[in-house]
C-alpha cells in the first residue's frame, strides 16, 4: 500500500513538473516573440531573464520536496539562489575597467588627430542645408500627392535616415501603415519619400510591395522578422536606406560585446529586403559600399566618451585629457561617405570647445582636430542676432573649411521650418558673421569679413522686378548701413546705402518698388519708388442723381 502511494505521488509530481515546465516554456517562448530579447549571454536583459527562469524553476522543484524540515527547505532554496545571485554580481563586475578590462575601454574608438588643413575646402554639397525638421515639413507636403484614398491608409515614417546617394546628401523615410486595421486592409506600403538636403527638393518614389516594416504587425514587423531569422545576435535599430539604384533596404548593425557585456563594437550588418524579407549578413570589412549607417550615432558617442575617460588610466582624478562630444551633431559628406560633425568639449561643459571631430559612420573612425573656439550654441545665437528682427532660428551648424579658417555654416529657418537665410560664423571669433539669402551671397560676405578673395568676382546677372514693401529694417555691418526689405511674398531683398540712393532709408510699408536685383536678391538700382495707386470709388447713377437733388 505504501509502495502504491509512493508511486502515485511520483507520477503526480512528475505530471506537475511536466505541466510546469511546459507552461514555463510556452510563456518564455511567447514572451521572447513579443519582446525579441536576443538569446545571448552578453546581453544583460537576457541574463536577467535567464536568472528569473532558473529561480522560478528551482522554487518549484524545492516546493515538491518531501522533507518536512522547514530549515532544510529554506537552505535548499537560499544556498543555490545566493550562489546564482553572487555569480551574477561577479559576472557584472569582471571585465569592467577596474577588474582587468581597462584595455577594452581605452581602445574602443579609432581616433586619428589631424590638422584642420586636411579638411576639404567648403563645398555646399558636402553639408546638409536641410535638417531633419525641415525635411519632415517638406515630406509631409509631398505625402499629400499620394491621393485622397491612399493618404488615409498610410502615414509618413519617422526614420528620416541620412544617406549619401550619387555624391549628394539625402534624407529618406518609408511610408508606413496607418494602424492595425489599415495594415490588414493594405498589407503593403507604396514607397518612400526622399528629400535632397542641398536644395530641399522632395519626391515620393513608388516601390510597391514593401511589407516588412517597423509599422507592420505580427511576423512582418521588421524587428521580429530579424529576431526570428537570427535570435542569437545583438542588433541595433534597423535603418531605412537606398542602394545606388534607389532600391530600399533595411540595414541593421550587428553588435559584439567584450567579456560580460562591457564594451561594444559593430561586428557587421544584416541587410533585409522589405519586399520579400530576404536577409543577408555582411562582416564589417565586406559591407556593400552604398551602406552609410554602419555605426549608430549613440554608439560612437559612447565609445569616444569611454576611450577618453580611461585614456590616462583608471585613477585620473584631475580629469586630465577627459573630453566628450557636445550634445548635438550635424551630417557632412566626405568621399561619398556620411560623417557626423560634432564639437568636443571638456567634461565641465564650459562655454567653449577644445576641438571638434568628424566621425565616419561606415567604420566608426574619428578624425579629431584640437583647436579651441566657440561652441555651437554661441555660434547659432550670433547668427540669429544678425537677423534678430525676423526671429529666425539657426539649425545646428556644420564645421567647414573656408580658406583654411574653421567656420560654422548653418541655415536659418522661420516658424514653418523653412530656410530663409544662410550664415557663416567664425569658429575662433563668433562675432564675425557673414549672412545672405543664398549660400553664395553668405559665403562672399563672409570672405570679406575674413579678408579673403571673393568666390566669384564676375558681375552677376540682374533682372528687373516690381514688388510691394511688407517690412523694412536697417542694420549695420562693418560700419555700412544695409536696408533689408521684405516683400509681400516674404522674400528678402537688401540694399547697401553706401551705393548712394538714400531714398531706401525712408521706405515704408505698402510702398511700390521697381528695381533691378541680382541672383542674391541684392538691389543694384531703384528704377522707381512710389506708393500704391488708390483706385477712386465708382460713382453710380443713383448717387449722381442724389447729389444733383441735394444741390
Amino acid at each position: 500500500m505504501v509502495k502504491k502511494n509512493f508511486m502515485e505521488n511520483v507520477r503526480l509530481k512528475g505530471a506537475y513538473t511536466f505541466v510546469f515546465l511546459l507552461g514555463l516554456a510556452l510563456f518564455v517562448g511567447f514572451f521572447q516573440l513579443i519582446v525579441c530579447i536576443p538569446v545571448n549571454i552578453h546581453y544583460m536583459p537576457f541574463v536577467l531573464e535567464l536568472f528569473v527562469i532558473v529561480i522560478c524553476t528551482y522554487l518549484f522543484i524545492a516546493a515538491q520536496s518531501k522533507t518536512k524540515n522547514i530549515g532544510r527547505k529554506v537552505n535548499l532554496i537560499l544556498y543555490p539562489s545566493s550562489l546564482i545571485v553572487l555569480g551574477f554580481i561577479i559576472a557584472c563586475i569582471i571585465g569592467g575597467p577596474y577588474t582587468g578590462g581597462l584595455k577594452n575601454y581605452q581602445n574602443q574608438s579609432v581616433i586619428k588627430e589631424i590638422d584642420f588643413s586636411e579638411v576639404p575646402e567648403f563645398d555646399a554639397t558636402q553639408v546638409q542645408l536641410v535638417d531633419k525638421n525641415t525635411a519632415i515639413q517638406i515630406g509631409d507636403r509631398v505625402f499629400g500627392t499620394l491621393g485622397s484614398d491612399e493618404v488615409s491608409q498610410y502615414e509618413v515614417g519617422e526614420d528620416w535616415t541620412q544617406i549619401s546617394l550619387n555624391g549628394r546628401l539625402y534624407r529618406v523615410t518609408p511610408i508606413d501603415f496607418g494602424g492595425l486595421f489599415k495594415y490588414f486592409i493594405t498589407r503593403t506600403t507604396p514607397g518612400y519619400i526622399i528629400v535632397d538636403c542641398n536644395n530641399g527638393e522632395a519626391k515620393l518614389v513608388r516601390t510597391e510591395g514593401m511589407k516588412y516594416m517597423k509599422s507592420s504587425y505580427f511576423l512582418q514587423d521588421i524587428r521580429r522578422h530579424l529576431f526570428l531569422s537570427d535570435p542569437f545576435s545583438i542588433k541595433a535599430t534597423p535603418r531605412f536606406e537606398l542602394d545606388d539604384d534607389g532600391k530600399p533596404y533595411w540595414v541593421t548593425p550587428v553588435l559584439k560585446k567584450t567579456f560580460v557585456s562591457k564594451t561594444t563594437d559593430v561586428k557587421g550588418v544584416i541587410i533585409c529586403d522589405p519586399q520579400d524579407g530576404k536577409t543577408q549578413y555582411y562582416e564589417k570589412g565586406n559591407i556593400p559600399s552604398w551602406v552609410d549607417n554602419v555605426y549608430p550615432v549613440d554608439l560612437v558617442y559612447t565609445q569616444f566618451r569611454e576611450t577618453k575617460r580611461y585614456e590616462n588610466g583608471l585613477f585620473n582624478f584631475s580629469n586630465k585629457g577627459v573630453v566628450e562630444f557636445t550634445d548635438d551633431y550635424a551630417y557632412v559628406q566626405f568621399d561619398d561617405n556620411v560623417h557626423i560633425y560634432t564639437g568636443v568639449t571638456s567634461v565641465g561643459k564650459d562655454e567653449s570647445n577644445v576641438g571638434f571631430a568628424y566621425v565616419d559612420l561606415r567604420n566608426g573612425e574619428i578624425n579629431y582636430i584640437r583647436r579651441a573656439g566657440a561652441e555651437e550654441y554661441s555660434a547659432r545665437s550670433s547668427a540669429e542676432g544678425a537677423l534678430q528682427q525676423y526671429h529666425y532660428t539657426a539649425i545646428f551648424p556644420s564645421m567647414v573649411n573656408v580658406k583654411n579658417v574653421p567656420t560654422y555654416f548653418m541655415g536659418l529657418v522661420d516658424g514653418a521650418n523653412l530656410i530663409k537665410s544662410y550664415a557663416f560664423v567664425s569658429y575662433e571669433n563668433y562675432q564675425n558673421v557673414g549672412y545672405g539669402a543664398t549660400v553664395d551671397e553668405a559665403y562672399n560676405n563672409y570672405l570679406k569679413l575674413i579678408g579673403a578673395e571673393a568666390k566669384d568676382d564676375e558681375p552677376k546677372e540682374t533682372k528687373e522686378i516690381s514688388f510691394t514693401v511688407s517690412d523694412v529694417q536697417i542694420i549695420t555691418v562693418e560700419g555700412n548701413s544695409i536696408v533689408l526689405i521684405l516683400d509681400e511674398n516674404q522674400n528678402i531683398y537688401h540694399y547697401d546705402l553706401s551705393d548712394g540712393d538714400y531714398r531706401a532709408s525712408f521706405l515704408k510699408q505698402n510702398v511700390l518698388i521697381k528695381a533691378t536685383v541680382d541672383e542674391n536678391n541684392s538691389i543694384k538700382e531703384f528704377i522707381e519708388i512710389g506708393v500704391p495707386e488708390v483706385a477712386e470709388p465708382e460713382v453710380t447713377e443713383t448717387e449722381t442723381e442724389e447729389t444733383a437733388t441735394n444741390e
